[in-house]
């Protein structure tokens, strides 16, 4: 359950500063005539090795700035261990692993909290600033908008795998390089094209996440599943029944408003808890070259996935 849910019928103190509140990726703040965006995040492991763990954790923390168009800075590191189960070596390893990241995205660590917790936990608050007073939101995607995804779906079902020892972390090296990767230029992308509505696609998965869009911006979407890129490892895990209940429960999220003939193991795989993930953004048409030309000159992948619809629900064709 996200943080708006919880919040209805409670009254937040009114600020007219406040440009986006509780609902989106993260919030945007006016102050000094700057827009500062704030967001935090944490993880559970989803690799065997720490350091890969705390890179792959900062960014996805990270990810919630990049969907809103805006540039990180600094962050505050947030960890939850047991002493007893989790060494000091492991625990310098994860930090180790989110420094990298930080440097990687130029942002700076001013310090944090750790708390003990039987169920390791890792991940950042984090601070940043929209260039030229602009951000992206989840509202404002229009009829005839392109669908765009920059990453693969289906790292829920590999984590799943990892964890019950049935897939090794070097198995999944192409999903490892993914999640490893900064959505910094998916952002410029995006934000470059002039995109309409951006989310990052995490752990409401592909169509949790698009139906934020399309109930922020009160339109519906066509979604092409052949278009979709996915791992195949997942689509094979997926089958023989192993993936997240996280899942199951995302499915039931999207389920009123879902029109398909899929086969099941394709619907969970597109509701498939997604960990540190591409993002998702609309776009209009007409900037159909521009995306191929941009993305190539930026060193990334931009899938047109389906397009957006007058109606009020998903529908996902073969």
């Amino acid at each position: 359950m996200d943080l708006q849910a919880l919040l209805k019928g409670l009254e937040p103190a009114k600020d007219p500063s406040v440009l986006v509140g509780p609902g989106d990726d993260a919030g945007v703040y006016l102050h000094e005539g700057k827009a500062w965006v704030q967001t935090v995040d944490i993880i559970t492991p989803v690799l065997n090795d720490p350091y890969l763990w705390g890179a792959v954790s900062t960014a996805n923390s990270l990810s919630d700035i990049y969907a809103m168009g805006g540039v990180p800075l600094s962050a505050l590191a947030i960890l939850g261990f047991d002493h007893c189960e989790l060494g000091v070596d492991k625990v310098r390893e994860v930090l180790r692993g989110s420094l990298d990241k930080l440097k990687e995205a130029g942002a700076s660590l001013l310090g944090g909290h750790t708390i003990e917790d039987r169920e390791p936990k890792f991940g950042l608050a984090v601070w940043g600033v929209c260039p030229e007073g602009k951000f992206l939101t989840q509202k404002g995607a229009k009829p005839g908008d392109m669908v765009v995804l920059t990453k693969p779906v289906g790292t829920g079902s590999l984590i799943k795998g990892v964890k019950e020892g049935i897939v090794k972390d070097e198995d999944i090296g192409d999903a490892v390089e993914n999640m490893l990767a900064l959505n910094d230029r998916a952002s410029r992308l995006a934000r470059g094209l002039g995109a309409s509505s951006c989310t990052d696609v995490t752990g409401f998965g592909l169509l949790g996440h698009a139906l934020n869009i399309c109930r922020k911006s009160g339109v519906g979407m066509k979604i092409d599943f052949g278009s979709i890129p996915f791992y195949e490892r997942s689509a094979d895990l997926i089958r023989s029944g192993i993936y997240p209940k996280g899942a199951k429960e995302n499915l039931r999220f999207v389920r009123e408003n879902l029109r398909t003939n899929l086969e099941e193991w394709k619907v969970i795989l597109l509701c498939d808890p997604v960990t540190s993930g591409g993002l998702l953004f609309t776009l209009d048409p007409s900037k159909r070259k521009d995306l191929d030309t941009e993305a190539r000159n930026l060193g990334i992948r931009a899938y047109v996935i389906g397009e957006v619809t007058e109606k009020t629900h998903i529908e996902v064709v073969p």
